[in-house]
């Protein structure tokens, strides 16, 4: 079997392409359905893809007084024993088993809260990584309520009630109503893409798992939209 050639472009996420692809969908939805609240939600999202890859890279980049800290801490420890023992040597108060026991037992607490003050250190960097992740997948999160509820009250079915007067509907009739809910779940997809943007970057297991969550709760409004999709088509073949 001849092995397949591939330039591997396919194998990530790529940003530009990415936010080209929102924008686009974002002016779909205003054409459709100009200045309506379907809309306004695209073009949030829309926004919030084009600061997703800069919001990335200022996740990812180190804190660079936590490490020159920690290399500080780490170099008191590497030195700790050289340190003590030069002490202890021109210390003139070491004159026997129980004194010297007692010094290096001291040195020792002190690089033992020396290499915990690194662990914290090292973990915090990591923590404060989450934290800005975690709190961008949370704006993922709304948005994807967001889309959903802009159609909740959307029904099939529209074609049989008499509009008004002063017809201020976003949809009107239930082919417009198909359309609606195949660009709400285009959104949705969207937004779930968005989310794994940032799985692709950052290793973080809880970021993972809060990425997968968002993928899971798309799907699951995704679905609830077919379903009224399937409704809708049956509603329209009969008539």
């Amino acid at each position: 079997m001849t092995e397949r050639l591939t330039d591997h472009c396919y194998r990530t996420i790529d940003p530009t392409k990415l936010i080209l692809t929102i924008s686009k969908m974002a002016d779909r939805v205003e054409a459709q359905f100009p200045k309506s609240g379907l809309s306004a939600v695209a073009n949030e999202v829309a926004a919030v893809a084009e600061g997703t890859v800069a919001r990335v890279i200022d996740i990812k980049k180190p804190r660079l007084i936590l490490r020159f800290i920690v290399g500080f801490l780490v170099l008191l420890v590497l030195s700790g024993p050289l340190i003590f023992s030069l002490l202890l040597s021109f210390s003139e108060e070491v004159t026997n088993l129980g004194d010297f026991l007692e010094a290096t037992d001291a040195g020792l607490h002190m690089l033992l809260v020396l290499a915990g003050g690194i662990v914290f250190l090292v973990g915090m960097e990591n923590r404060g990584q989450r934290n800005d992740a975690l709190e961008a997948l949370a704006e993922f999160r709304s948005l994807a309520h967001l889309v959903d509820l802009h159609q909740i009250n959307k029904d099939p079915g529209l074609d049989l009630i008499v509009a008004p007067e002063h017809d201020i509907r976003t949809v009107r009739t239930d082919e417009e109503l198909a359309i609606y809910l195949d660009l709400s779940g285009d959104l949705l997809s969207i937004v779930g893409k968005l989310a794994a943007y940032y799985a692709q970057n950052l290793s973080d297991r809880v970021v993972l798992d809060a990425v997968n969550e968002i993928e899971t709760l798309t799907s699951s409004l995704s679905n609830k939209l077919w379903l009224k999709i399937l409704v809708l088509r049956e509603m329209m073949g009969r008539s």
